[in-house]
């Protein structure tokens, strides 16, 4: 969390009403996830990050890094319209790794942080308003970590079921996920691993809504343990190749 300074929303519709920051539409979700959008900056990729529609979206509002302690985000190290990847995506039990990913980056393409819920404005600490069009948001972003006081939500869970890349229309798309990942999805979100790949999207899409709602129903310790279970076997076989 050292090289973490905050969380960015950029908009030009903020009034000091807004009492949270909204989740989109749960009925869109084969457009995008439905989540509320922010941007991770780091000491590293603060002049360099592309904030989302800067010509347009001149209020910058910076929310404190506390909001990383919750479990219920994911982070893609581009912009991918919250959709779910194995070679773009991080979660909170490999924060760590997304932020070495994103300080390694050496363009200024743009993360995205997607959390699952609405984010309340107990968590803004400071809004920027950058009126003019010769100053680069990026130049006026305070070059210090920032948070307040107000405790992360550690009660809020994850939603994970949502392995549409295919749906990502945008430029540089990512090369597909593996059918290990999608295997793995599929027993996270309770469906047959057995079937083939487009099966597993298709019986998973069948579910969103209602995992979306009812998150305690996904298995996600498969995300997290498949992936150890990965890691100790490639260790195991480095060891074997040596003797």
């Amino acid at each position: 969390m050292d090289d973490i300074y905050y969380l960015v929303h950029t908009t030009n519709k903020y009034t000091e009403e807004w009492t949270e920051l909204r989740t989109s539409n749960i009925d869109a979700y084969e457009d995008q996830f439905p989540g509320a959008y922010l941007t991770l900056i780091t000491k590293d990729n603060i002049r360099k990050i592309q904030l989302f529609d800067p010509d347009n979206n001149k209020q910058i509002l910076i929310f404190s890094k506390k909001l990383l302690e919750q479990k219920n985000y994911h982070i893609n190290l581009q912009d991918y319209n919250g959709f779910i990847s194995e070679n773009n995506t991080y979660f909170p039990w490999n924060l760590n790794d997304a932020v070495q990913k994103i300080n390694d980056n050496k363009t200024n393409i743009g993360n995205e942080v997607i959390f699952h819920d609405a984010i309340p404005m107990d968590y803004l600490c400071l809004v920027i308003n950058n009126l003019s069009p010769l100053v680069s948001n990026n130049m006026i972003l305070p070059n210090i970590p920032i948070e307040n006081e107000v405790e992360a939500d550690k009660t809020k869970e994850p939603f994970y079921c949502y392995p549409l890349e295919k749906n990502f229309s945008g430029i540089n798309p990512h090369p597909e996920s593996s059918r290990e990942f999608f295997v793995k999805m599929a027993k996270t979100c309770n469906v047959d691993s057995r079937l083939s790949t487009d099966n597993i999207i298709n019986k998973i899409k069948t579910k969103i809504p209602y995992l979306y709602a009812n998150r305690n129903k996904q298995q996600i310790n498969v995300l997290k343990k498949t992936g150890d279970k990965k890691k100790t076997r490639r260790k195991r076989r480095h060891k074997r190749s040596k003797t």
